[in-house]
């Protein structure tokens, strides 16, 4: 145990958390899901000494970036778990979000209908720059080799990555863009945005991960970590972080609702991933 960072720690929670329940629910496929999450426990106990026995590149950057299989894995397989342990098809959820914008918000769909379609290719290029965001910080300090920064940097991200998964576990909704038919011509922008969101639909299908928005979450905690731990990052990042944030509801990925939730999580995902951090630090 004493070899294992904060997001190493992080992480085993949260397979802890899936695994459980797959025990109670017992789902098709229970024994697949069981055996993938031994065999992540087993690749972190893998990399975990190959690093403190060799280090070296190879295994240092090992130690660093297996997270982003685990993190890409952990969404898959909550396309296929989530359906199977909370059921959405009656899609009451989705209802409930959307009533909550109508009675809060108002006329959401009026308000961003009256964006012109450059900027919605614009949005649609900061909604995928979403991902890309949350590697740039990170690779800076790993090129720095500030590894105690980086890995308060990748405990906050993993916490408030796995706290929005956790979200569609027990929120399962799919966000107001699987309702419409057919899809306004204006959410597709004018040259960009019809390929990016087919992309988009194509990789994801039909998932429930709109409440809270991942994307606006992490998007909030990229720029405030960005702030802290490297300045250049963070002004590479700060307006599509921020065009990311409006996209989640201008292109209808997600409610107001879903932003409005992963606002009030943001502050407590930073405090309990940088205090887990110096815990771990620590002990």
């Amino acid at each position: 145990m004493k070899k294992l960072y904060a997001f190493d720690l992080v992480i085993l929670a949260y397979a802890g958390i899936l695994t459980s329940v797959v025990l109670v629910a017992r789902p098709a496929g229970t024994a697949i899901y069981l055996a993938c999450h031994a065999a992540a426990v087993a690749l972190i106990a893998l990399i975990v000494r190959g690093h403190a026995r060799h280090g070296g590149r190879f295994w240092t950057f090992a130690r660093y970036w297996y997270v982003v299989p685990i993190v890409l894995a952990a969404f898959r397989e909550l396309h296929h778990l989530v359906p199977e342990v909370h059921p959405f098809s009656d899609r009451r959820y989705d209802h409930l979000l959307a009533a909550l914008d109508r009675r809060w918000f108002g006329d959401v769909e009026g308000l961003f209908s009256v964006l012109p379609l450059p900027m919605m290719d614009l949005l649609h290029l900061c909604y995928g720059f979403y991902f890309v965001a949350m590697v740039i910080p990170g690779a800076a300090l790993y090129v720095r080799k500030e590894f105690e920064r980086l890995r308060e940097y990748t405990s906050v991200i993993l916490t408030a990555m796995f706290l929005s998964y956790l979200g569609y576990l027990v929120v399962p909704a799919v966000g107001p863009h699987h309702f419409y038919s057919p899809r306004p011509a204006q959410l597709d922008g004018w040259v960009v945005g019809g390929f990016l969101h087919r992309a988009i639909m194509a990789a994801e299908g039909e998932m429930a991960d709109a409440f809270p928005s991942g994307h606006a979450l992490l998007s909030m905690v990229v720029i405030a970590m960005a702030w802290k731990h490297h300045r250049p990052s963070f002004f590479a990042i700060l307006l599509p972080a921020l065009g990311c944030i409006l996209a989640t509801m201008a292109l209808r990925y997600h409610y107001v609702v879903d932003v409005a939730a992963s606002t009030a999580i943001f502050p407590g995902a930073i405090l309990l991933g940088v205090a887990f951090h110096r815990w771990r630090e620590r002990s």
